[in-house]
């Protein structure tokens, strides 16, 4: 079964992976604890890149019957849906990386991919309020325990 997953969300997982965070089901109810369990254990899965609602999104309490998350990012000095931010998100990192949306490759392939262009992405995927610095030591420590070369 091919994986279904948002770019940033894979890089979300990696992130905490570098930086030792437990590995706990989420009060939202969202497989973040499931898809990392999976990449823990082979990052040869095939995953399909969306910008849509993905395989995390869907047992999530905020994922609305329309399959748009109607959570919001306190973070942002707006009020900013959490849906809309997600989506251009992963938009600018598919397009930065030149891949395209529904594009199938292995975890491990996409790490790759995303490893050669990780000071890139971290400018892209660094959430509001979230130190770069921060982000970017994480992935590459994700990274490494990941065995990506």
């Amino acid at each position: 079964m091919v994986l279904r997953l948002r770019p940033h969300h894979i890089l979300d997982i990696v992130r905490n992976i570098g930086h030792d965070r437990p590995n706990l089901p989420h009060p939202y109810g969202h497989g973040v604890h499931l898809i990392t369990e999976m990449m823990l254990a082979d990052c040869s899965r095939q995953v399909e890149l969306v910008v849509e609602s993905d395989d995390i999104c869907q047992p999530c309490v905020h994922l609305a019957s329309d399959g748009r998350c109607d959570d919001v990012l306190p973070q942002c000095e707006a009020v900013v849906a959490k849906q809309d931010y997600n989506d251009r998100l992963d938009s600018g990192l598919l397009e930065y990386l030149q891949l395209r949306r529904g594009a199938v490759m292995s975890i491990r392939e996409y790490l790759i991919i995303v490893k050669r262009n990780l000071d890139g992405v971290t400018k892209r995927c660094t959430h509001p309020k979230e130190d770069e610095a921060y982000r970017l030591a994480g992935l590459r420590q994700g990274l490494e325990k990941l065995g990506i070369e």
